[in-house]
């Protein structure tokens, strides 16, 4: 079997690794002149690091990133009013910088395999008599695959194949900065996360390892507003609790990145024949519970989970649609709420957490982030 993976980010180097472990021959086309990550660090919770243990890359992605432990949700203060210790899996959660991931997925495929600037202009079944896809690349050539696996992100060209339209993307209100700092304050030696909440805005550290954190940062604004650097957010949040203000201050202004904080509503189409979606293409959220990376991961283990079983493609890619679709719908929902009651700028919102004692609401989130962590996909 040849099949093409349009998209050589994570979800497209996962979904090669995976089909290699089942004796699929996967060629990887990017439009991009590098395989390259944009953005900071990034969470694998144990949904995917069970993943990755099956795909044989959980010890790699352990050397590069840092355990975590237990997370606390505070006030702008530091005074905490929630936590989670996330132990009891099979397998650890993690954090690491997304260069590092990326290296670990590079170094298990084929380099032969993986084609730059190569974009995909559009995919058809225009061969008459055929079922196999055709790969229309921007340089003039079509390609035939057995399959085609559409990993190639929010703007996917695939997904307009798969569904017949174009769909925008919905800015969900607030946007949201990221930096790596090369410090590691004794708190999160340990393997702490914290997020700060206040009105409108919240603020998070997380250990990548290699001695470094990830940080992030978000405000409720128009995606319009004006670019705003590190003096901006120093000035924003330096008065938050220690150590926000010594890991901002330790940030490259170039290593600092703002994105809009986007999904859109979920589609119960993934599959049309033999083209699949995966990852953001099929199901793009925003990042408030650390699961678009997870995700993605758990669709390339249980997409070629279905591909090595008995049936045909189409009905393996059928199948992966059913499987798959209600989990990810759910999650997608899960991280827009969790966002719009993270940002709320309601006075009764955040006198609840205040409020409520922290036990009832350390088990509220515990309970909700067990029923999606405990998940073993391809089971």
């Amino acid at each position: 079997m040849k099949v093409a993976v349009i998209g050589g980010g994570i979800a497209g180097l996962c979904a090669a690794v995976a089909l290699e472990r089942i004796g699929v021959d996967a060629e990887i086309f990017e439009r991009s002149s590098s395989i390259q990550e944009i953005g900071a660090g990034l969470s694998l919770w144990p949904n995917a690091t069970f993943a990755l243990q099956e795909l044989g890359l959980l010890e790699p992605c352990e050397r590069a990133g840092s355990r975590v432990h237990r997370i606390g949700l505070r006030d702008p203060g530091g005074r905490e009013w929630a936590s989670v210790e996330s132990s009891g899996h099979a397998t650890p959660a993690l954090c690491l910088d997304r260069p590092a991931l990326l290296s670990v997925l590079l170094a298990a495929v084929d380099p032969e395999r993986i084609h730059v600037s190569h974009g995909c202009e559009s995919v058809s079944l225009e061969a008459e008599g055929s079922r196999k896809p055709r790969v229309h690349l921007e340089d003039g050539r079509t390609l035939e695959f057995d399959a085609v696996i559409g990993a190639d992100g929010m703007g996917s060209v695939v997904r307009r194949f798969v569904t017949g339209r174009v769909e925008r993307p919905v800015y969900r209100g607030y946007l949201i900065w990221r930096g790596v700092a090369d410090v590691l304050p004794a708190a999160y030696a340990a393997g702490d996360i914290t997020e700060a909440w206040g009105k409108g805005e919240r603020f998070g550290i997380m250990p990548i390892g290699d001695g470094k954190v990830c940080w992030y940062a978000t405000r409720n604004q128009p995606d319009t507003a004006s670019p705003q650097g590190k003096a901006e957010i120093l000035e924003r949040f330096g008065g938050w609790h220690a150590p926000i203000a010594e890991v901002v201050a330790a940030t490259r202004e170039s290593a600092i990145v703002r994105t809009p904080a986007l999904d859109r509503p979920t589609t119960w189409r993934w599959a049309r024949g033999r083209v699949v979606l995966i990852g953001d293409a099929a199901h793009p959220m925003t990042p408030n519970l650390g699961q678009g990376t997870c995700q993605a991961v758990e669709d390339a283990l249980a997409l070629s989970r279905l591909l090595a079983g008995r049936g045909s493609i189409e009905s393996a890619f059928r199948r992966f649609e059913k499987l798959r679709r209600a989990r990810v719908a759910a999650i997608v929902i899960g991280a827009r709420w969790t966002g719009r009651f993270a940002q709320s700028e309601g006075r009764a919102t955040r006198l609840a957490r205040n409020r409520l004692p922290h036990v009832l609401l350390s088990k509220a989130i515990e309970r909700s982030f067990r029923a999606i962590h405990d998940y073993r996909p391809g089971s």
